[in-house]
């Protein structure tokens, strides 16, 4: 089946965001910052297929939030 492409495909694109990313005005979502924000952190295990034995959830649940 042969049908037409038409569009952006196979075509270069100019990106309206990129001056103020290459200039440094660009906003990340990273530089947003809300009033009470909290962060998340999740880390990897470095062991492959270990088995997960205990969590200890105690300072978390003393912390405020």
């Amino acid at each position: 089946m042969n049908a037409p492409t038409a569009g952006f495909i196979g075509k270069a694109v100019l990106r309206r965001e990129d001056h103020r990313f290459l200039t440094g005005n660009g906003q990340y979502t990273d530089d947003i910052v809300h009033q009470g924000q909290t962060y998340a952190v999740f880390v990897r295990s470095p062991h492959a297929h270990a088995k997960l034995l205990k969590v200890d959830t105690e300072a978390a649940r003393a912390a405020a939030g």
